[in-house]
């Protein structure tokens, strides 16, 4: 793994500089600042502001090696693109294909000025991606790294991540195309704690001038390595839903059982929580209010339900790593042209199912891999009762 691994890196480097050399022979052909995307694939009803990396896939491990230790693996070591923003586009493109749609959808990223790239935008030629990028060039940045390792025994499987942020850590609002981006009807922000240069803006402007407009906006936080949290709860009353797993929600509400977590969400202005429990499905909690007044004022206590949704039995589990992107692929193909959270659920959780049967975050899903995971009685509702089951989903669960 270590010699895969340096080898990569190395390899990096090298291609970089060959790359900066060959782009500036083709400089004619390529603008110092490339804001455009590479085909016009139809009309976008959603747009996605998200990450971008290059995955080194480390599968099939017992444990990580130990400081001066060796590890082996049987599975091959594979470098894929990923990031939640591409692996959610993706999904999203394959299905909006798959149920016969004519849209596209936009991405909005930084790619960085190298070999990966390249692979990049080879990767979403011929799907429903239509990205939309800021080349690394003008500040010599490289494609963020993820090294991506999932394994475990017993049945227990797990995963870990090491990231090199790259193009990410620069992302920021002059990075977008916002003429493109105010022609969705939905934005979805993926990967939120990996680009800190744009959260000032997508709080402070980028996130209001979208809802002035009518355009509904959801978010994924992704992991802050920080441990802080800061940033993202000041944009809760601007979202349509946060969409997240449970280790995410308890430490953005710092509440160590899934149903506190939820109340906490909506006690700090969030309308709708959606957050993935692993093999136990997903849940939405949406809050709504009634019997408002004739000045907007909210006039009664607030009304929460809880949609479960639990996941069909998946026989072997390859890989765990892009089951949330997934997941939020399948959630906003539906959400977004329905409206309707129970069979949102429904389809975010065949979707992410399907995905944990493939090796790596980015593999491709046929229509019938998703079928195979649909599940029509598996939703439950409730009104949020303390003795719910989601009380009982815990930081450290038994």
């Amino acid at each position: 793994i270590v010699i895969a691994l340096g080898s990569i890196f190395v390899g990096t480097t090298f291609a970089f500089r060959f790359h900066r050399n060959q782009r500036k022979k083709r400089s004619s052909r390529t603008s110092k600042k490339e804001k455009t995307a590479a085909v016009t694939k139809g009309e976008s009803s959603i747009g996605i502001i998200g990450d971008i990396f290059m995955d080194v896939v480390v599968g099939g491990i017992q444990k990580i090696p130990d400081w001066g230790m060796d590890e082996l693996t049987e599975s091959p070591i594979k470098l894929m693109p990923g990031g939640g923003g591409l692996n959610s586009a993706l999904i999203l493109g394959g299905l909006q294909q798959a149920f016969g749609s004519n849209s596209s959808v936009q991405l909005h990223s930084l790619i960085g000025y190298d070999q990966f790239g390249d692979v990049v935008r080879k990767r979403v030629h011929g799907t429903r991606v239509n990205l939309i990028y800021t080349e690394g060039a003008a500040r010599r940045v490289s494609t963020g790294i993820c090294v991506c390792f999932s394994g475990g025994k017993e049945g227990k499987m797990d995963r870990a991540f090491i990231t090199y942020r790259g193009a990410m850590a620069t992302f920021n609002e002059k990075d977008l195309d916002i003429d493109q981006l105010q022609k969705v009807s939905h934005v979805h922000i993926a990967g939120y704690y990996n680009f800190p240069k744009m959260w000032s803006a997508l709080n402070s402007t980028i996130v209001p001038a979208l809802k002035m407009k009518n355009i509904t906006v959801s978010c994924n936080p992704q992991w802050d390595e920080s441990q802080e949290w800061k940033g993202l709860p000041d944009l809760y009353s601007d979202l349509d839903y946060l969409i997240m797993n449970e280790d995410e929600a308890f430490q953005l509400t710092r509440q160590a059982k899934l149903g506190d977590a939820l109340e906490k969400f909506h006690s700090q202005g969030l309308k709708m929580a959606i957050v993935t429990i692993g093999a136990k499905g997903a849940v939405a909690s949406i809050c709504e209010y009634h019997n408002s007044g004739e000045d907007g004022k909210k006039r009664s206590p607030p009304v929460i339900r809880w949609y479960w949704h639990k996941a069909n039995v998946v026989a072997e589990v390859v890989d765990t790593t892009g089951a949330g992107d997934a997941f939020t692929g399948g959630y906003l193909h539906e959400w977004s042209r329905s409206r309707d959270v129970r069979k949102a659920l429904q389809i975010g959780c065949a979707v992410g199912s399907a995905m944990v049967t493939k090796l790596g975050a980015s593999a491709s899903l046929t229509l019938d891999d998703i079928r195979g995971y649909m599940c029509d009685d598996c939703l439950s509702e409730e009104s949020a009762p303390s003795n719910s089951i989601l009380q009982h989903i815990s930081i450290n669960p038994e």
